[in-house]
């Protein structure tokens, strides 16, 4: 049972920009990008950014873009007019500018419906020169970092604490 499964995730995205539950709708669709939000759909290209070893048997299909519907059609009301907005999602940077980030280290895991969303970011961000340390976790799922005391003192959070811990004494 994933701590965070698609339905839930998507919940959050949408509540994030809207409480029209159309949004919501859409999404669940895969029919929220509208022609003006396809500018951005390159840089979630999973052909491009997800090296193979990643694919495993999972169904890829590119993000669509739905013809004919304007913003309200897809509940995207004034206060969701950052859907496309970099600070909403950083896989959504330009490629211009993520070359002056920082160093970064970034955590993804098998079971985890942000997997794909990291790994992706990750390999922009390697493209563009940045310095980056990933650690994939096969047996990993979205919020097992936090699972280190009893009664769930999982090993795998461990293991990622103690690499993250590592890492954050090696690179600051």
């Amino acid at each position: 049972m994933p701590i965070l499964p698609r339905t839930l995730m998507v919940r959050f995205w949408s509540e994030y920009f809207t409480s029209n539950k159309a949004l919501f709708r859409a999404m669940m669709a895969n029919a929220h990008n509208s022609p003006e939000s396809s500018r951005v759909l390159k840089f979630v290209n999973w052909s491009a950014f997800l090296p193979e070893t990643y694919h495993k048997e999972y169904n890829y299909s590119a993000p669509t873009v739905a013809q004919g519907l304007g913003g309200e059609a897809i509940g995207m009301d004034g206060s969701s007019q950052s859907f496309t907005d970099p600070r909403a999602s950083p896989l959504l940077v330009p490629d211009a500018d993520l070359h002056s980030l920082p160093k970064a280290y970034i955590l993804t895991c098998e079971y985890d419906v942000l997997r794909d969303d990291g790994i992706m970011y990750a390999t922009r961000l390697e493209a563009a020169g940045v310095e980056v340390t990933h650690q994939h976790y096969d047996t990993g799922f979205h919020g097992a970092l936090m699972f280190t005391v009893w009664p769930t003192d999982f090993l795998i959070a461990r293991r990622m604490t103690d690499n993250y811990i590592k890492w954050l004494k090696e690179n600051l």
